[in-house]
């Protein structure tokens, strides 16, 4: 019989969130202050003096051959939905940092590429600070037909 190995996805961290959101993510307060969250599923429980919000998201991996810095860089995107109907749009995409230098998956984005990604994000009470972290959880391996056959192997049963 001839058998397929699963292909699992390996977690990559986002990096150059500060960077992208602010250092106490004063971007993410300006989302929030004008009708925007986290279009995901939420969790929330207390750590110490800290509130965490965790989510499980869509976002998307964008490559950016333009940037001056690294032309191998993909951008990580994380989607917002309004909390109001009457908001235009109402859903948008933004950008929260890049894969890291070291991340294999830099090399299979091509394209924007629809993703889960896993965000964190803490508030604490106590010193009005805000901490948030996300990592690429679930990104598709863009195998072509030939290229995931070349890895079957025949498995006898008997």
């Amino acid at each position: 019989m001839k058998v397929y190995p699963w292909l699992d996805s390996i977690a990559a961290p986002v990096v150059g969130t500060k960077y992208a959101l602010g250092e106490g993510c004063e971007l993410l307060n300006k989302l929030d202050d004008t009708g925007w969250v986290i279009d995901g599923t939420e969790s929330s429980y207390m750590l110490e003096e800290a509130y965490v919000y965790e989510h499980i998201a869509e976002g998307m991996l964008l490559p950016e051959p333009e940037n001056p810095v690294d032309p191998k860089a993909v951008a990580v995107y994380l989607r917002f939905v309004a909390t109001k109907k009457s908001m235009r749009p109402h859903k948008m995409a933004v950008r929260i940092g890049y894969l890291p230098e070291e991340s294999r998956y830099k090399k299979c984005i091509k394209k924007a590429t629809m993703v889960k990604i896993h965000c964190r994000d803490m508030i604490f009470g106590t010193d009005p600070a805000r901490y948030f972290d996300a990592e690429v959880v679930d990104v598709p391996l863009k195998l072509t037909s030939k290229e995931y056959e070349c890895m079957a192997m025949d498995l006898d049963l008997e």
